[in-house]
C-alpha cells in the first residue's frame, strides 16, 4: 500500500502520466525507495479502478497516446 501513497502524493502536486511518475520516483526517491516501472503502472490501474485517481487519454499526433492521471477527492482522503 505504500506505493499507492507515494503515487497519490506525487499526483497531489500535479497531474502526471505513468512515465512522469517513473521519472519522479527516479529523481527524488530512488536513493531510498526503488519502485519498478511495472509496479507503478499496475498500481495506477488499481488506484483508478478504486476511484482514487482519474485517467484521461491525451491524443498525440507524432507520439503514442498517453494517459494523464489526477488525484480525486477520494484519493486525497
Amino acid at each position: 500500500m505504500s506505493l499507492s501513497y507515494g503515487i497519490l502524493g506525487f499526483l497531489n502536486y500535479n497531474p502526471m502520466s505513468g512515465y512522469d511518475l517513473v521519472k519522479a520516483f527516479e529523481s527524488s526517491l530512488a536513493f531510498f525507495w526503488h519502485a519498478q516501472n511495472s509496479h507503478i503502472y499496475l498500481e495506477l490501474k488499481k488506484l483508478e479502478k478504486n476511484g482514487y485517481i482519474d485517467g484521461k487519454t491525451v491524443i498525440q499526433s507524432e507520439r503514442p497516446n498517453k494517459r494523464i492521471f489526477s488525484i480525486t477527492d477520494a484519493g486525497r482522503e
